[in-house]
């Protein structure tokens, strides 16, 4: 009962919010101030965000630019109810507490109508997300969008939106950035975008290029002589080209084909070794035997075909998206704790233990659908058929020839010597059909019906060999389901300015096949409860949200937008380690119930005032204590564990507009974004689920502060910022390399970094 009544408070907080707001706007300003309208694709249709029945951030170019945004990271810090977690080689993205390390994505992620996410086969790899750049918005979709995007958007979806070919006129768009990070090295950046009319009403083109150096703030030293190796080892370089063309073959068709590629190469590894920093002097070191580079190129070519049929719209759009993502990690201090249970650095000066890496997507897919152009009309809809191939590859490949001097004591090392040499291939087919229904039952209120259809198949091959594996194994795996995602909800147009609206959702993951593991796991597996061995598949997952929501603009003086809701999630997919032999499984690891909400504000009490505040709150635990079976020595999950994720997420911005001169305007902001600690634990540190790791702990707070002042003489505008004004060296992520012998790492955010930006909009 006492659960029940704090979820009615949380529930009514926002409201409340919603109304006090108003009152205060109303109380301190007579005059109306123009506030900018965003119009996003949520519903596969253009409609303003403040009339959309969804919880969705949008940032438009304009203001990632005013905000400082360079990468997605930093959109994930200014969405409200959104975590995530990266690494230099993965990424685990959090949507109101529904996340996952393994199996097939919980988040959607979209350039356009393209779905980009990457299933994990291994130990390695995680999405691709462009660069910031040559977008005309992101946007943000929280709570499971099943019905309109399938598969992969349990928890939510990400669209990045490209700039379109414009036949109003020539655009153009350029960034230049040149900074310093304290501690650090320098950072730079050059882009240009061009789009406009090739044929009057017939042919337009956007085309843009950017290049930008993230410069490295971790040296890299030897644990032998403590001499810097590579000083500012974590350096960074992005290229990113597009080239898009709009062909008006007639008053009613429009084709759009495009072409996208992105060419992303690291220097080294952000970890830094705990041993060996000073984090309170901004000294991070690392003392890694192996350069560990990488690099994640892709190239998406695609295609848009729509046709107006006076009222109705055609829309068709096929692509294929090829990357490669390659990348080394260290495993000499891994394997020799591992294999020897001693916390040594490596014996000898000379030794190197790599791990190399490739993990590769082929994805073709392609979407028909038709809908409404009709806005003001009795009835809204939409329906379509979607089909996915996508093929992915997960390489790893450990070599030491160290581990038979120090393991089996022989004189020398054995050159090429295979500790773990694997290669899966794997296959994901979907096809589905789907609709969505809106009705305007009177001219306030409406109903939304919506329903998908999926077929999906999965197959892998897995082939893999070495020392941990002994003899050679193929393994082959199938799974084939057919998933159904609903959606229903209401809505009511309280006012012109403000929508009311309740939804109850479903969203699905497709489950998977778990390749052996090696032969030395099998103590381990006995003590948890699988003397058979691992199981061989894990079955789907899925949730039910429900959502209660609030949009509202205050007559031009401000907006909010609020939402409640309470997810169920069930069979949840997990990765369960088995930390004596450096494996692990995925198993379906019973209930979870995630309840919370999230606020947006903006305000502008002033003529040149802007105020804007993101807050979310996530509450995600699991409800079921979960073993792997009757001999198991503790459970896999308590009822009470948490989610992993940070529960409060807020963001605070704040800019002013002036005049320095009649025809100088200027400008001055700042903007605050805070991450809370999570102070329960998720399953693999309960000491209580026999985590054996009880030194690890979770990220604590993070807060990063900017400012920035600038002046837009013209068509340009010229700024000086400052990030990270505080200089906070907050760890971001803490880890052993899933090996409880071996000491701490930590990822750590960008120091304090000044710059000066110059844009130019035409």
């Amino acid at each position: 009962m006492r659960h029940k009544n704090r979820f009615a408070l949380l529930a009514i907080s926002p409201l409340a919010l919603l109304v006090s707001t108003h009152a205060a706007l109303a109380q301190s300003i007579n005059e109306t101030v123009e506030l900018e309208e965003i119009i996003v694709t949520a519903t596969r249709q253009s409609q303003s965000i403040i009339k959309v029945p969804v919880s969705v951030s949008a940032l438009s170019s304009e203001a990632m630019d005013s905000r400082g945004i360079r990468d997605f990271s930093d959109i994930v810090r200014q969405t409200p109810g959104v975590t995530i977690e990266r690494s230099n080689t993965t990424s685990n993205i959090s949507v109101r507490g529904v996340n996952s390390a393994v199996g097939a994505a919980t988040t959607g992620i979209y350039i356009d109508d393209i779905p980009i996410q990457i299933r994990q086969l291994g130990y390695g790899g995680g999405n691709a997300y462009p660069v910031v750049f040559d977008l005309e918005r992101v946007e943000v979709l929280r709570g499971p969008q099943g019905t309109l995007f399938g598969a992969g958007s349990m928890g939510g979806t990400v669209r990045f939106i490209t700039q379109q070919p414009s036949f109003s006129g020539l655009k153009v768009y350029s960034r230049g950035e040149l900074s310093s990070t304290q501690h650090g090295s320098a950072n730079g950046e050059l882009g240009l975008s061009l789009t406009g009319p090739v044929v009057d009403d017939k042919l337009a083109l956007a085309a843009s290029a950017y290049y930008r150096r993230d410069g490295g703030f971790v040296d890299r030293i030897s644990s032998f002589t403590g001499k810097v190796v590579d000083e500012n080892a974590n350096r960074t370089d992005s290229y990113v080209g597009r080239l898009a063309a709009s062909w008006r073959a007639s008053d009613r068709v429009k084709i759009t084909p495009s072409f996208y590629y992105q060419d992303l190469k690291t220097n080294d590894s952000p970890e830094t070794w705990e041993r060996y920093s000073n984090y309170g002097d901004s000294v991070f070191r690392n003392a890694n035997q192996v350069q560990e580079s990488g690099r994640d190129k892709f190239y998406l070519p695609a295609v848009n075909v729509s046709v107006d049929f006076d009222g109705v719209e055609l829309i068709a759009v096929g692509s294929y998206f090829d990357r490669r993502q390659e990348f080394v990690q260290d495993y000499t201090t891994f394997d020799q704790t591992l294999f020897t249970g001693v916390n040594h650095l490596p014996y000898l000066p000379e030794q190197q233990a790599p791990a190399n890496f490739v993990v590769a997507q082929k994805n073709w897919t392609g979407e028909v659908r038709l809908q409404s152009d009709e806005p003001t009309g009795h009835w809204q809809w939409v329906v379509g058929g979607f089909f996915a191939h996508a093929e992915q590859t997960s390489i790893q490949q450990v070599v030491d020839p160290y581990l038979p001097v120090y393991l089996f004591g022989q004189r020398r090392p054995v050159p090429g010597y295979s500790v773990y040499d694997q290669n899966a291939v794997s296959t994901d087919e979907q096809v589905a059909a789907f609709g969505q229904l809106t009705y305007n039952i009177t001219d306030q209120l409406s109903a939304i019906a919506g329903l998908r259809y999926s077929h999906t198949k999965f197959k892998i091959q897995d082939i893999a060999q070495g020392f941990v594996v002994g003899p050679l194994v193929d393994d082959r795996g199938r799974q084939s389901e057919n998933p159904i995602t609903p959606k229903v909800g209401l809505n009511y147009q309280a006012t012109p300015d403000t929508l009311l609206y309740a939804s109850a959702s479903r969203g699905f993951r497709v489950g998977g096949y778990n390749p052996q593991v090696g032969t030395q796991c099998g103590a381990e597996l006995n003590s948890i409860g699988y003397p058979n061995g691992r199981p061989t598949n894990y079955d789907s997952d899925s949730v039910w949200s429900k959502e209660l929501g609030v949009k509202s603009r205050f007559a031009g003086l401000g907006s909010i937008q609020a939402s409640v809701y309470q997810i169920d999630w069930k069979n949840i997919q997990q990765a369960v380690g088995l930390n004596s032999c450096g494996f692990q499984f995925t198993s379906n690891l019973g209930k979870a119930r995630s309840r919370g909400f999230d606020v947006q504000v903006e305000v502008r009490p002033v003529e040149g005032l802007s105020l804007q505040a993101e807050v979310g709150y996530t509450d995600a635990q699991f409800l079921e204590t979960v073993r792997g079976g009757p001999t198991a020595a503790a459970p896999l999950v308590s009822s009470g564990d948490r989610v992993q994720g940070a529960p409060w997420t807020v963001s605070l911005h704040g800019q002013y507009d002036f005049d320095v001169t009649s025809t100088l305007p200027a400008y001055v902001r700042t903007d605050f974004d805070y991450r809370s600690k999570q102070t329960k634990l998720p399953p693999y540190l309960n000491p209580a689920n026999g985590a054996i790791d009880t030194d690890l702990t979770l990220p604590p707070a993070m807060s990063v502060w900017s400012a920035r002042i600038g002046a837009r003489p013209g068509d340009f505008d010229v700024s000086v910022f400052v990030n990270n004004i505080l200089d906070k060296s907050t760890w971001t992520r803490r880890e052993r390399a899933s090996n409880p012998n071996e000491f701490f790492r930590r990822e750590v955010i960008r120091p304090r970094t000044f710059g000066v930006t110059v844009g130019y909009r035409y």
